[in-house]
């Protein structure tokens, strides 16, 4: 076994206990009330570090272009995950309320599984396809900001229409 073996299935073994545990608690959880006020803090902050981040790493003019693909990419699969995502209004107490959907963490755990593929075929290859490594670091963090930000932004929309046709005031 070569330390090469422990970067390849640590990951992997990471995302099986991940799975195991996401999984139990989607299957046994009840729904919970959302936050719907606080619902855009985490887009807004993943977008500002993403950005504080892009801005000092070191690539280039094009490569703007394939960071922005990649956001877009995250940002048509978050809003997916997020319309996976059950939200009802509680009866009783007229909140949003949301549980986890099994569909959306399956979604997520083979998005995880594909990055991990994809970024051991890039990063390996990333020589002689002449790509900046730092490249591929940076699409990957904007596909992860693009999907989970854009993910929380169409729960906060649904909840939002679903309050405000419950006949509350709209969030």
């Amino acid at each position: 076994m070569s330390p090469q073996d422990g970067q390849t299935y640590g990951p992997l073994i990471g995302i099986g206990i991940a799975a195991v545990v996401m999984l139990l608690r989607a299957r046994g959880g009840k729904a919970k009330p959302m936050n719907v006020v606080t619902m855009w803090i985490v887009p807004a902050l993943l977008f500002a570090g993403f950005v504080a981040v892009t801005a000092t790493s070191h690539i280039h003019g094009l490569d703007y272009a394939w960071v922005i693909a990649a956001f877009a990419v995250g940002a048509a699969l978050g809003w997916q995950r997020g319309r996976m995502m059950p939200i009802h209004i509680d009866p009783d107490t007229g909140k949003p309320m949301i549980k986890t959907s099994v569909a959306a963490l399956l979604f997520i755990l083979a998005l995880m599984a594909a990055r991990l593929v994809l970024r051991q075929v890039l990063e390996g290859s990333a020589a002689s396809l002449h790509i900046n490594p730092l490249l591929v670091t940076d699409a990957f963090m904007a596909l992860a900001v693009g999907l989970l930000g854009v993910a929380r932004i169409e729960m906060f929309i649904r909840a939002r229409r679903l309050k405000a046709g419950h006949g509350a005031v709209a969030v």
